[in-house]
């Protein structure tokens, strides 16, 4: 029951990462924080599930020509620097047993202010097309950020990549996706051998049972993207941030259940809202 149960869990979380070109820990590393996981443990078996999905991602994406491969190393490898530079923080936090509640902190801080943005009118007229070439200072400095949110807080810093680089570097939508899943294979490797080199104990037969799931789901959310307009993929984005916020914020509360809850309502319903566009996609 306890494979079954991940590895569906898995599948759902690997296609909301394939949409929205995020990896996945960003509602696995609250989520076993919830049910009672040490916050080093859920950090690794949650970028062990973002590995899964980055990659199968990835893979999709460039299939789609969502991505320029150089772009993604630029951000990939400068978020693996950022990765090994946090680890030890967060092995330090948590034996003064700071970790969860910074973990938690941090979360609704960057969550509020994301959906803030992705939820605002946009001043900025879209972006049409792909950006060829990129500054690789504002790449690497955004790789390097997300590579210590990844491993700070069990996440493949994908949720922090779409934005930046849609705002920062001015990708279109779709680019900004592609690019962000394909560099956060590279960061989330990089935070794995991270935390293992480290000696963390994790259940890692649970973490396989994820990425097997990730494999699964991901390209199914992927090519669902082609399906939906920009304006409806942001604003949805925007909806998922803030959702999570606040399921982290009544987890901060003691109100486990209702964190819970939220979560998964919101993700089932997101995904029956998936496939009924396909189901009409076809039909058309």
């Amino acid at each position: 029951m306890e494979f079954i149960l991940f590895i569906l869990l898995g599948t759902a979380i690997g296609i909301l990462s394939g949409f929205f070109g995020i990896g996945g820990g960003i509602i696995l590393t609250p989520l076993l924080l919830i049910i009672g996981y040490p916050p080093s443990t859920a950090i690794v078996l949650s970028l062990l599930l973002t590995l899964g999905s980055t990659v199968t991602g990835t893979v999709s994406h460039m299939r789609l020509k969502n991505f320029h491969v150089r772009d993604a190393l630029a951000v990939g490898l400068s978020g693996i620097v950022g990765s090994a530079v946090i680890t030890p923080v967060v092995f330090w936090l948590e034996q003064r047993t700071g970790a969860d509640a910074m973990i938690s902190a941090l979360y609704i801080v960057l969550l509020t202010w994301f959906a803030i943005q992705f939820l605002k009118p946009s001043k900025r007229k879209p972006v049409e097309g792909h950006v060829t070439q990129a500054n690789l200072y504002k790449l690497m400095v955004i790789g390097f950020a997300a590579g210590i949110l990844s491993s700070l807080m069990g996440v493949s810093g994908g949720f922090l990549l779409t934005p930046l680089l849609m705002g920062w570097v001015r990708f279109p939508l779709k680019q900004a996706i592609g690019t962000s899943i394909a560099s956060a294979t590279l960061i989330v490797l990089g935070g794995v051998a991270s935390y293992l080199a480290s000696g963390t104990e994790a259940p890692l037969y649970l973490g396989i049972t994820l990425i097997v799931g990730a494999f699964i789901g991901s390209p199914i959310g992927a090519s669902l993207l082609h399906l939906f307009e920009d304006h409806f993929v942001r604003k949805s984005l925007g909806v998922f941030y803030s959702v999570v916020a606040v399921s982290v914020m009544l987890k901060v509360f003691g109100q486990e259940t209702g964190s819970l809850i939220l979560l998964g309502v919101f993700t089932i319903g997101l995904l029956i809202l998936f496939f009924y566009q396909k189901v009409r996609s076809r039909r058309s």
